[in-house]
């Protein structure tokens, strides 16, 4: 089954794990990283694959955490992994296609790993606006994140994080350590 530009399902699952609450998003964010990452290992793979599918099918075998898949988190994570297995089956046709098809098809699912990655790595990395006062930060990793004035923090963590921040165009950026 030939990959279908409307139907692009790693870039729809990617919103649906981008509408996540920003709380939950920030308590997976080691895992979505993890995730944004083999999703830009497989879009380089898939970019350069011209006459070589078989090299996509390594990088398209992913595994999501399992903490993805915990009974309090959202829909998403199943989603993903029903379209990574549907890129790996299209991956393994590819050899028998014809040379066009195969381009077609490889520009196709390049697109959508490209889409995907983008929206997961802002996802992983923007939390403006959301209400983090109930979250529990103590022992995540806060650096690169994006937020702003209307981001609501925990209130003995809150003074910490804005000195910890840099401003640029009304947008804080918590600063690497």
């Amino acid at each position: 089954m030939p990959w279908r530009p409307r139907r692009r399902p790693l870039t729809t699952a990617a919103r649906t794990i981008a509408s996540w609450d920003p709380a939950v998003r920030l308590q997976s964010r080691a895992h979505l990283l993890w995730l944004a990452q083999q999703l830009t290992e497989a879009r380089t793979t898939a970019h350069s694959a011209r006459g070589r599918p078989h090299s996509l099918l390594a990088v398209l075998d992913l595994t999501l955490a399992p903490q993805l898949y915990a009974d309090h988190m959202p829909a998403g994570a199943q989603q993903l992994t029903e379209a990574l297995r549907a890129a790996r089956r299209t991956a393994g046709h590819l050899a028998a296609a014809t040379p066009r098809a195969a381009r077609r098809t490889l520009t196709r699912l390049t697109g959508d790993l490209a889409q995907a990655d983008e929206i997961l790595e802002r996802a992983c990395h923007d939390v403006r606006g959301g209400d983090l006062r109930f979250a529990d930060l103590t022992h995540l990793y806060l650096g690169g994140l994006r937020w702003d004035e209307s981001t609501r923090w925990p209130e003995q963590q809150h003074e910490q994080i804005r000195t910890s921040s840099d401003l640029v165009d009304g947008i804080y950026q918590i600063r690497d350590h």
